[in-house]
């Protein structure tokens, strides 16, 4: 799935901004996790083989960040 198909913009993209906007909305966790799983989801459907990879790269850099902030 690219940006500019079908599929994205008329299913995936409205349902990830209604899902955003009306069920997430009352907790920024909440909306944080969301984008987390969609945009995993989105990327996976074009090179799964990658997802493991984006996985730990976002687990290290949360982790990173989160020794930083210290």
């Amino acid at each position: 799935m690219v940006f500019s198909s079908i599929i994205f913009l008329f299913f995936f993209l409205p349902v990830v901004l209604v899902l955003y906007y009306t069920v997430c909305a009352p907790s920024v966790a909440m909306r944080n996790g969301l984008l987390l799983l969609t945009s995993l989801f989105f990327y996976a459907w074009g090179e799964p083989k990658y997802v493991f990879l984006m996985l730990f790269s976002i687990t290290m850099d949360y982790t990173v960040g989160r020794l930083i902030d210290k």
